[in-house]
């Protein structure tokens, strides 16, 4: 137990707001920096995915075009497709900061990832396998093992 540093009262020490006075008993606070923190790990990896992808569509476009004549033209599709990702993805991490409403939404389905996984596992090679590995790996989990962090701050 502790107790409020407003009126003096014993409160409990998962409590908010003092049941006596109703004044903020500072936990309140530390959940919003907690989740804070979250979002900006969220828009770092964001925007280093966004890289990623953009690096990634460059090289399939032009191993598609030093290519083209052996019928790796495809590639170039598979690259412009990466690219209007990663754009994305760099948007996406600027405006997280202000709008963090339905992340998990977002990063919850799963279908999306795979398949983007699957095209660049036939068609756009390794580099966009990593890619999306990455993305598995550092963004989604990331969203999924802090749920809750995240769905708290679609509520204040």
């Amino acid at each position: 137990m502790k107790y409020c540093t407003y009126c003096g009262k014993e409160i409990m020490d998962e409590a908010v707001v003092c049941p006596g006075c109703g004044c903020p008993t500072g936990l309140q606070r530390k959940a919003a920096l907690k989740t804070d923190g979250f979002i900006r790990i969220l828009s770092e990896r964001l925007f280093i995915n966004g890289i990623i992808w953009l690096i990634i569509g460059i090289l399939q476009i032009l191993f598609g075009m030093l290519c083209a004549v052996f019928g790796y033209w495809f590639l170039c599709i598979v690259g412009v497709l990466n690219i209007i990702s990663s754009v994305q993805d760099i948007n996406y991490s600027k405006s997280i900061k202000s709008d963090t409403k339905e992340i998990v939404a977002k990063f919850e389905p799963i279908t999306g990832p795979v398949i983007v996984l699957i095209y660049n596992l036939i068609v756009g090679g390794i580099v966009g396998v990593i890619g999306s590995i990455y993305y598995f790996v550092a963004i989604r989990n990331f969203v999924m093992e802090n749920k809750d962090a995240f769905q708290k701050s679609e509520i204040s």
